[in-house]
């Protein structure tokens, strides 16, 4: 059986938040006594996109989205955990090391207005990628440069303007052309339609699964929105806090969700012609801060269904019938069985 085409394993990703340089500085230098902030970003999270797979990441803002994307493709180094890119281990590679494998992962990025170099023709910037994979095939940009352009709905008029003339979906469709330049075998895409007007987003997420379909790339799709996300993905993965708290088959997902934050966001995005959700379901609360973990499940301070194991111990990802996996102590069987704990 083949590996998947991307194996990340217990990814973390800490964040230095002390103060500014000179308070560092003091820190470093021993000068006064008081505790790293650190930013707990990604905690130990564990994802596989197949080939030619669609994986959708879901949750609120400030959960950990987008850190999770740009850790992945190494725009931040990771802190822990390990990254497996069709079969080799990239963890630890550096600037070097990455070149190459530049080609076969590429980013579309959440803002088309600053992703772009304004001082740039459309031109340059859809073959700079390929350029720098391929330095002695000037010969060829013209032509494949426009190709690309083609295939993303723009036509050979705009390859010498520059992005201040075009729309907010233009810009996007510059930016997918851009990743296609080196044929990835997985694209990133963070919040790739959230900046578009409601009109246009319908038009770019088709013409990313048309383009999908055609070239067989796989997708890491990052958004808050669930119903792009049911839209497009083969599998979704919600995280809350940093951790992942639930993945599986997209209408397992929607129709079956297990965790209680799962349930709570489903219930949250309104349906047409449907009652809103009950007052079961709603959040309750503030989403407690990176720099201070709560103890034990990540959601206990919100979840309604709380009890006392959940403090005490964090639950871990425990595969679930009909292909999900749940980190929930109310889902593990074997514990619940065998614990002499109570619900409130």
């Amino acid at each position: 059986m083949m590996a998947p085409l991307l194996q990340v394993s217990n990814l973390e990703q800490r964040f230095d938040a002390s103060g500014g340089f000179f308070e560092r500085l003091r820190l470093r230098n021993g000068r006064i006594t008081a505790p790293r902030r650190i930013v707990h970003a990604v905690n130990g999270v564990s994802l596989s996109i197949e080939r030619g797979e669609v994986l959708g990441i879901v949750g609120e803002s400030g959960c950990g989205k987008s850190t999770l994307a740009k850790t992945v493709i190494k725009l931040h180094e990771p802190t822990a955990g390990s990254i497996l890119l069709d079969g080799e281990d990239i963890t630890r590679h550096g600037f070097a090391l990455m070149q190459p494998i530049r080609s076969k992962m590429q980013m579309i990025f959440q803002d088309p207005y600053a992703s772009l170099n304004p001082r740039q023709r459309v031109r340059d910037i859809v073959m700079e990628p390929y350029l720098e994979n391929a330095p002695g095939k000037v010969h060829d940009v013209q032509e494949k440069a426009l190709a690309l352009l083609a295939k993303v709905g723009l036509g050979p008029e705009h390859a010498d303007r520059y992005p201040h003339q075009f729309s907010g979906g233009q810009r996007q469709r510059i930016g997918i052309a851009r990743a296609l330049s080196v044929e990835p075998k997985l694209i990133i895409a963070d919040e790739p339609v959230s900046a578009l007007d409601v009109s246009i987003q319908a038009q770019i997420l088709n013409l990313m699964m048309d383009l999908k379909d055609e070239f067989g790339f796989s997708y890491l799709f990052i958004t808050h929105d669930l119903s792009v996300v049911r839209h497009i993905s083969d599998r979704i993965g919600v995280m809350y806090l940093g951790f992942m708290v639930e993945t599986g088959p997209t209408e397992a997902i929607f129709e079956s969700p297990k965790h209680p934050y799962t349930r709570a966001l489903l219930a949250a995005a309104p349906v047409l012609g449907e009652p809103l959700a009950a007052a079961a379901d709603e959040i309750k609360g503030e989403v407690p801060s990176a720099l201070d973990l709560p103890s034990g499940c990540c959601f206990r301070t919100r979840c309604p269904l709380a009890f006392d194991r959940c403090t005490r111990e964090r639950p871990v990802l425990r595969s679930q019938p009909g292909g999900q996996s749940v980190a929930c102590h109310l889902h593990d069987a074997t514990a619940l069985a065998t614990s002499t704990d109570t619900h409130p």
